[in-house]
């Protein structure tokens, strides 16, 4: 999100990471969620784990790891596009 009046950046953006779904999805492991969100300022992309909720306290320890697993995995499918995308819209003699 790039926030407050920068909506369009942000469809932009996604549409670009929409491009290369496939390619996240099968770095992360499993099908991803792109969601657009009408309306909103944001875009999501997501993955549903249903393993319980806050009202389930004895499964929280195994929320909790697939919790982290899920985030670590997706930080790992998405950063080398998101290195791409800032490299795209740097200008020239900016690092």
């Amino acid at each position: 999100d790039r926030g407050k009046g920068a909506e369009e950046e942000n469809e932009r953006i996604f549409d670009q990471l929409g491009y290369s779904q496939k390619e996240i999805e099968k770095d992360y492991g499993d099908s991803l969620n792109f969601e657009r969100l009408k309306g909103r300022r944001a875009c999501r992309i997501a993955e549903r784990l249903d393993l319980g909720g806050y009202r389930d306290e004895e499964r929280w320890p195994e929320i909790q790891e697939a919790m982290i697993d899920a985030m670590i995995r997706l930080e790992k499918a998405l950063k080398p596009h998101i290195r791409r995308l800032k490299h795209k819209s740097m200008k020239p003699g900016e690092s």
